[in-house]
């Protein structure tokens, strides 16, 4: 892709994420002359971006490009990275590293990773981006002591990968919490959405083979581009299932 392609990309994808599902972008050609670009390069590009469900066209006199992002779905039934969901539905999957540190836990993170005051957590924060639009915001926390020189490493793609690959842990399973929350200014802007926007707060302790905890993470999903997805098992009635597999909390 030529360097003017990208740019021409960036500024439609940066208006889609700016807008709202449904609204007009506008019709071909005033989005021509909007970009300062041809017809037939618009075309083109417009034609990409409808494939990636992030506008569709409608022919006749009140038609015109429509915003339609596509929604992204996220199993609770799986311990996986946003790489690897993102990439099995069809997305290209990108990160921006917006931070990493080393620094003392709070007590939640105490708590939830089983550490002391003392004992220092690495913090990652990452922007995750699906065909080049941001999906979540993330801040993952794991133990120092356990994983000397994480934040060494390539942080762009899954971090799990790099857990398992360079440090021999393999994640068994996860305990997550989910709430409906609204974005704060600056949550907004680093999705590129309107600020009070709907998010979905995803808050995870994941535990290793041996059910240490190894990270402790809270991922915030833009709503109006996530689904949550989960499969569960029938046992007929009156069979009491050994563990809840997933539960939904109402606040008072």
């Amino acid at each position: 892709m030529s360097k003017s392609t990208e740019e021409l990309r960036r500024r439609i994808v940066a208006d889609i994420n700016a807008g709202t599902p449904g609204a007009k972008l506008g019709s071909e050609r005033d989005l021509a002359e909007h970009y300062s670009t041809s017809r037939s390069s618009l075309r083109q590009m417009l034609a990409a971006l409808e494939e990636a469900g992030l506008v569709h066209r409608v022919i006749g006199r009140a038609g015109g490009i429509f915003i339609s992002h596509a929604q992204v779905q996220r199993s609770l039934s799986d311990v996986v990275g946003v790489p690897a969901f993102l990439a099995n539905q069809g997305y290209v999957a990108g990160t921006r590293v917006l931070s990493t540190k080393i620094t003392a836990p709070d007590r939640i993170t105490q708590t939830a990773l089983q550490i002391g005051a003392t004992d220092f957590v690495l913090e990652i924060q990452r922007v995750r981006l699906a065909d080049g639009s941001p999906i979540s915001l993330e801040l993952a926390q794991f133990p120092a002591e356990s994983f000397p020189g994480l934040l060494e490493k390539q942080l762009g793609g899954s971090i799990y990968e790099i857990l398992e690959n360079d440090y021999g842990l393999v994640t068994s399973r996860a305990d997550e919490r989910i709430e409906a929350v609204n974005a704060t200014p600056d949550e907004a802007s680093l999705l590129a959405i309107r600020p009070r926007s709907a998010l979905l707060l995803i808050t995870r302790v994941t535990y290793d083979q041996n059910d240490v905890a190894c990270e402790f993470s809270r991922d915030l999903f833009r709503g109006d581009r996530t689904r949550l997805g989960v499969t569960v098992q029938g046992r007929g009635i009156g069979v009491q299932s050994p563990v809840a597999a997933a539960t939904v909390a109402l606040h008072s």
